[in-house]
């Protein structure tokens, strides 16, 4: 009974008690059992830019093979209001199997598709009121009437009690005080070598866990003047170091630039040099007149999708994490520069 008291006048003890509470009732009672959150009929229009265009490079490959009218219609309606904004950004580079003349003549078929007999984009939006919001308000309604007002009342009435049980508490404690003295505490630092060794590998792994900096970096074919670069500070502030991405090596002629290399680099203060490593596609790797270009920048390495490379300075570790790689499609050599490139960047002390 008295670790019971002794347990309940500690102020930690009341955080995490009410911690366990909240998430109890906010995140397995409200936001599982009575509020679950619903993610449903998602539209294309609700996609990412590029997404939005590979969308659209489907639809054109797909009618193609299928001309189906009104199936383009319905396609192109659930772009919403931006799908002609999109349409005229894309290119053979960006719809990679799809050809010049081939994205023309879809050009023109949206422009005619109001004269296409069949379904109309008014049709489209008459169908989805009465097949699908209709359907949908009845579906949320009926899911509404199912939900019992008594487990609600039930469990603010139970949060309102424990809250209230929980500051009063408090309060008396805060004052009547614990009447009790608390004894400093003696650090003792190993003598043994070994000891203190243990103790420094501990805490290397430690900081390994949590980075001193973590970055996000995208490269997208047609920004020609990519050059991301991140500072590096210590907890308390104080400059380390700083990394980044930029384009090492082009190919071809014309614009954009088809980026056919990248570079990572990492500078620390307490080291003489910069340390850089290029990151190759498949073509540049098998070229040797590129690679030995690009040995010249720094060590080059074949790019791959998912892989993990490292970097180290004096008192500096970079790890690159590939999050996402998609080669560009033209009439240059195949996996010959890219599309899109995101890195995950982290840096911790050695």
């Amino acid at each position: 009974m008295d670790k019971i008291k002794d347990f309940f006048k500690n102020p930690i003890s009341f955080g995490v008690i009410g911690l366990i509470v909240g998430i109890v009732i906010g995140l397995v009672a409200l936001g599982w059992g009575v509020w679950p959150v619903k993610w449903t009929n998602a539209a294309p229009t609700d996609l990412h830019i590029d997404y939005q265009r590979d969308y659209l490079c489907m639809m054109i490959d797909s009618y193609i093979r299928n001309p189906d009218d009104e199936l383009v219609q319905l396609r192109w309606y659930e772009l919403g209001e931006n799908a002609g904004e999109r349409l005229n950004t894309l290119t053979p580079t960006v719809c990679r199997f799809t050809s010049a003349a081939e994205i023309e003549a879809f050009k023109e078929i949206v422009d005619l598709q109001m004269d296409i007999p069949g379904i109309t984009t008014e049709g489209f939006a008459e169908e989805e009121t009465d097949a699908g919001l209709i359907g949908v308000e009845d579906e949320a309604s009926a899911e509404v009437k199912t939900i019992s007002i008594l487990p609600l009342a039930i469990l603010i009435l139970l949060t309102l009690v424990v809250g209230g049980i929980l500051i009063f508490l408090m309060i008396k404690r805060s004052k009547g005080g614990t009447g009790k003295q608390v004894k400093a505490t003696k650090v003792v630092i190993p003598k043994n070598k070994t000891e203190g060794k243990l103790k420094r590998e501990d805490e290397k792994s430690i900081t390994k866990e949590t980075p001193l900096a973590q970055f996000m970096t995208t490269y997208r074919q047609g920004d020609d003047l990519y050059d991301d670069s991140f500072s590096i500070d210590s907890l308390n502030g104080e400059f380390l170091g700083e990394c980044g991405v930029g384009i090492a090596e082009t190919i071809g002629v014309g614009d954009p630039k088809k980026v056919t290399a990248l570079e990572v680099w990492l500078f620390d203060k307490n080291d003489i040099q910069t340390v850089t490593k290029v990151l190759m596609t498949e073509h540049a790797n098998n070229d040797s007149a590129i690679r030995q270009r690009l040995l010249s920048k720094g060590e080059p390495i074949l790019i791959e999708p998912g892989m993990r490379f490292l970097m180290e300075t004096a008192s500096l570790q970079l790890e690159a994490h590939v999050i996402d790689m998609v080669y560009a499609r033209g009439p240059l050599p195949e996996n010959s520069y890219f599309s899109r490139l995101t890195l995950e960047v982290s840096v911790w002390p050695k």
